[in-house]
């Protein structure tokens, strides 16, 4: 039997509407290594942390600042003889910025269609304050509102 063209290039590849977000377990692992490679500066822990970022950078749903946020893990986790402060700490920016670079962003679900959401028209007590313009403040707060027609 053949097989339909671009299965055998895994799922996301074959169809990108069905490829999987990467797990935070997963973007924790780039973090990790590219710490080890930081903290242990060899070939090994380096190499590691470029093999676990490489192949997310071609991931179709990561957003392009989170591609950024690997490519800087990719050019930054390399080996110096000079294990300094400074190569240390841009490493482990780089690692920070994985993690906060590509959370998968949830998108608003809809209601079932009851109007506005959180405070909106539909919500209990939503909608403009009872008592007149300017809310529950007292007249002549010294903010402004409610003010008297001052």
């Amino acid at each position: 039997m053949l097989a339909a063209p671009g299965l055998a290039m895994g799922p996301a590849r074959a169809n990108d509407s069905m490829a999987l977000y990467p797990s935070t377990e997963t973007l924790r692992e780039v973090q990790l290594a590219a710490l080890d490679c930081g903290r242990e500066n060899n070939t090994a822990t380096c190499g590691r942390a470029r093999q676990l970022a490489d192949p997310l950078m071609d991931h179709p749903l990561l957003s392009g600042f989170c591609k950024d946020a690997l490519w800087g893990v990719v050019q930054k986790a390399v080996t110096d003889p000079d294990n300094s402060l400074k190569r240390r700490d841009a490493i482990d920016a780089a690692a920070d910025r994985v993690v906060s670079s590509c959370r998968p962003v949830s998108k608003p679900v809809a209601r079932d269609g009851t109007g506005g959401g959180p405070g909106g028209p539909a919500a209990a007590g939503g909608g403009p304050p009872a008592g007149g313009a300017g809310g529950t403040r007292p007249s002549g707060s010294g903010f402004g509102f409610g003010s008297g027609g001052r």
